[in-house]
């Protein structure tokens, strides 16, 4: 069976929940879009990425829904000080001063810290588990994993890059496929291909004909919507 990476940008959002399509701010398939709140704090929404915003007399939260944000909290000008919270499905991720990544991958929720300290806490969990700058990790409903050191290319997509070290060709095409509208398929026979490099997201394409000028592969598409990177024949 071959990789599917990415399903089309408007099958994707048809089949998304209403919660999505209603959600304060949102982005398309390849879309980032930068947010100031009332606060003063910095929310970049990646690529099909949506967030609701609701601040209170007890807490400002960012609800995601879907997709993948990196925050950078401001001091509270309330008195007293009401904590900044990202939630997700599987729990939320209290900032301590912090800049930080919050994404839905799945049944998972995977937070990196670039600066201060976070504090997550999965929904059925009866206490957080810091997470330091440095550091990132990713917890279910129930349970945080151990955290690992975070790579350099980890927020790489802040600045439109995918960075890529000794990744699996299949890896790499089902990340480039979260910013690209359509079908991307890996052929079983490169799947384990290994590939170094940056390669831009903001523009797919590019990527996938550097990808033909490095390794023993070809990219054939019915259209750009349908497109399988296969072995040279």
């Amino acid at each position: 069976m071959w990789l599917l990476a990415a399903p089309a940008a408007w099958m994707a959002w048809r089949e998304a929940p209403w919660q999505q399509w209603a959600a304060d701010a949102r982005t398309a398939v390849g879309e980032q879009r930068s947010l100031t709140l009332a606060d003063g704090s910095h929310v970049l929404l990646n690529t099909h990425t949506a967030i609701d915003i609701r601040f209170d007399a007890r807490q400002r939260r960012i609800a995601l829904l879907a997709g993948e944000v990196l925050v950078t909290s401001a001091n509270d000008p309330a008195t007293p000080p009401r904590p900044l919270v990202v939630t997700t499905p599987q729990g939320h991720a209290r900032a301590l001063g912090s800049r930080f990544s919050v994404r839905i991958d799945g049944a998972l929720t995977r937070v990196a810290v670039l600066q201060g300290t976070v504090a997550n806490r999965p929904l059925h969990a009866a206490a957080s588990v810091q997470l330091k700058a440095g550091e990132r990790t990713a917890f279910d409903a129930d349970r945080v994993l151990p955290a690992t050191p975070l790579e350099k290319g980890d927020l790489a997509w802040e600045h439109g890059m995918l960075l890529a070290r000794d990744m699996r060709l299949a890896d790499l095409l089902q990340e480039l496929g979260r910013y690209r509208p359509g079908v991307l398929r890996c052929h079983p026979a490169v799947r384990g291909l290994k590939v170094s490099g940056a390669f831009p997201v903001t523009d797919t394409d590019a990527s996938l004909r550097l990808l033909a000028d490095t390794l023993p592969v070809t990219v054939q598409g019915l259209t750009r919507y349908w497109v399988t990177v296969e072995p040279l024949s």
